[in-house]
């Protein structure tokens, strides 16, 4: 290995040199198989440190797995002191390669021999910092040895092509997150660094495909070449280059448009139960950008194929496929893809946003991504927190939600609005995982199980839920309506409390408790059944005037569907006027409700005296 002047032998004297002079801490550390003789170290450290031109410490290290013997010099060098299986498999490769008539006699197979050697010679001195064997496998996730150099979230590369993540970087050990099938790997395969991040496929190229959570598609409709990549994790935009939130996304849900504003670049958590809705109201959202210039991408992160398949088949029946993309990471997946999938989706919609155009992103959901992460944490021996999940579970989200933003106007002015979904246990809202995403969102619609079970949907619980933005998100037509409609449902909330205790009420009372049942009663609506903005208007700038106030309740639902029928058909000037202008002039308000004056009365000879006694 070293000659006795401290001389290394062939042409990597010079390197071996210059590595033994760079050794920290004078230390070096030999691996082998079989525990060695002290004498036979004590020869090795006396060359090493004749050669480094320094005293030496040589620890000893065994691994029966090992094959041979590796001086680890440092942190980033190792020499093999066993070449001969490399020699081997050269001479074989050599030998094939020629006829067998070159090689007949011992003077030629003797110069074979030593060509080999000469040439493998070199390869002898390795960087450890850059390569690794796995040590352990299983369930997705690999710890490896080696890799000293590789950093957090880097791609690595294992033997057979397989991929994985760089995810909990220790002393002796790397552990690494799995982006394929683990079934070709064993114990001591190879690993190598490759010094980049996991990128995800961009572009328009994108749009209304299936795909994986590394951007492959899986619809069965070909490949996708968007000649375009981004890394899955980036920094999000600062301060400087945001600019306010102040442009309204409609969503087409009256109590959401109404009560709790969305504007574009905000984060809006939805909240609630299973099964009360929440996939309902963020696929409605995304329903209702048909004809705007919003591109949707959907995250399903933990779901099940069947519940997939159902997302996927609404948003082509009613042609939102045109402008969205469906991100898959189902339940039954390594943890790996449940892992990356929202940021995948978040780099997809950046894109947009980068281009100066409009993205929304609904990360469905958020509270699976969390159960990933606390997995793969636990595979990997890192430590636990509160309810078992990792301490940094509130950093995993916060960078991922932090990337929602509106852009200053020089840099393009796109938008990015995230739409997450937490799933509660009970109603509990004050859980580890609900309150970390409330925190750094800019507001929640909280979803009530006792509301869905008294058939009021959208649940959506007015006193939990709230928009950080506000009306600086609503258009001024919804603003002038849902100020007063926000007034009217606070007393009518006060004053069903207060009767319940059989208190007798004046008729000032009685008219507030009738027409907060009736705003209750329109803000009821159906499953993907989202509604142009001035449709909205015109249904509650009905109510909160007063036009409602003597039709049955159980006949509210009728009169909005007649009004909206009557106002296209009788006078679609103002129904364009509040659509283009988003506002209401004072000539639009005078001719709008003379329109329904005329609709109310029209509405109310069809009613029977007796419901109008009892209404």
């Amino acid at each position: 290995m070293v000659g006795e002047d401290g001389e290394g032998l062939g042409p990597e004297t010079a390197r071996l040199r210059m590595a033994l002079r760079n050794v920290e801490r004078a230390r070096v550390v030999l691996e082998c198989q079989v525990p060695l003789d002290p004498a036979v170290v004590e020869r090795v450290r006396e060359r090493l440190s004749a050669a480094a031109g320094k005293p030496l410490s040589v620890q000893v290290r065994v691994n029966p797995r090992k094959s041979g013997a590796t001086l680890y010099l440092g942190e980033d060098t190792a020499i093999d002191l066993d070449p001969g299986h490399r020699i081997l498999v050269q001479l074989e490769r050599e030998l094939a390669a020629r006829p067998p008539e070159e090689v007949t006699t011992v003077r030629e197979t003797a110069r074979l021999v030593s060509a080999v050697i000469e040439r493998a010679a070199p390869a002898r001195l390795e960087d450890v910092g850059d390569r690794g064997a796995v040590l352990q496998i299983g369930d997705g996730v690999a710890v490896v040895e080696g890799l000293r150099g590789v950093g957090s979230q880097e791609v690595v590369r294992f033997e057979g092509g397989v991929e994985g993540i760089a995810f909990s970087l220790l002393e002796e050990a790397v552990g690494c997150l799995l982006l394929g099938a683990e079934e070709s790997l064993v114990e001591g395969s190879a690993v190598e660094r490759t010094g980049r991040l996991l990128h995800v496929p961009v572009g328009d190229a994108l749009v209304g495909r299936v795909l994986d959570a590394l951007g492959r598609p899986i619809d069965a409709k070909g490949p996708i070449d968007t000649g375009r990549s981004r890394p899955i994790e980036r920094l999000a935009p600062g301060v400087v280059q945001r600019r306010p939130v102040c442009e309204s996304l409609h969503t087409g849900i009256k109590i959401v448009d109404a009560l709790v504003p969305l504007g574009r670049g905000q984060r809006e958590l939805v909240l609630g139960d299973r099964t009360i809705g929440k996939t309902t109201a963020a696929v409605d959202v995304i329903l209702n950008q048909r004809g705007s210039d919003v591109l949707c991408v959907y995250a399903a992160i933990g779901q099940k194929a069947s519940t997939v398949a159902r997302v996927v088949r609404l948003l082509q029946e009613r042609g939102a496929m045109a402008y969205t993309i469906v991100l898959v990471a189902l339940s039954n997946e390594p943890p790996a893809f449940r892992y990356v999938a929202p940021y995948a989706a978040c780099a997809m919609a950046e894109e947009f946003m980068d281009e100066g155009r409009h993205a929304l992103v609904v990360y469905d959901d958020l509270s699976k991504h969390a159960v990933a992460y606390r997995e793969i944490s636990t595979l990997l021996k890192r430590p636990i927190g509160r309810e078992a999940y990792p301490g940094d579970i509130f950093f995993v989200h916060s960078r991922l939600l932090e990337r929602a933003a509106r852009l200053r106007d020089d840099l393009g002015g796109g938008s990015l609005t995230a739409i997450p979904i937490v799933e509660t246990l009970a109603g509990d809202i004050s859980a580890f995982i609900p309150t970390n995403v409330i925190s750094i969102c800019d507001g929640q619609i909280v979803l009530d199980t006792g509301l869905f079970n008294e058939g009021f949907r959208p649940a959506m619980d007015a006193g939990l839920s709230v928009s950080r933005v506000g009306g600086m998100a609503q258009t001024p037509a919804m603003r002038r309506v849902a100020g007063r409609l926000r007034i009217d449902l606070a007393q009518y909330g006060e004053m069903s409390r207060f009767v319940r205790f059989g208190a007798e009420v004046d008729p000032a009372t009685l008219q507030q408790l009738r027409r907060g049942e009736r705003e209750l009663e329109l803000l009821k609506q159906d499953a993907h059944d989202p509604l142009p903005l001035e449709r909205e208007i015109v249904t509650l700038f009905a109510v909160v005037n007063g036009y409602t106030d003597d039709v049955p309740v159980e006949r509210v639902r009728s009169f909005e569907t007649q009004l909206h029928a009557f106002m296209e058909r009788e006078h679609p000037g103002v129904v364009a006027e509040i659509r283009d202008t988003r506002d209401i002039s004072r000539d639009t308000e005078e001719r709008l409700r003379a329109a329904l004056a005329t609709f109310h009365e029209t509405f109310a000879k069809g009613i029977p005296a007796a419901e109008k006694a009892t209404g």
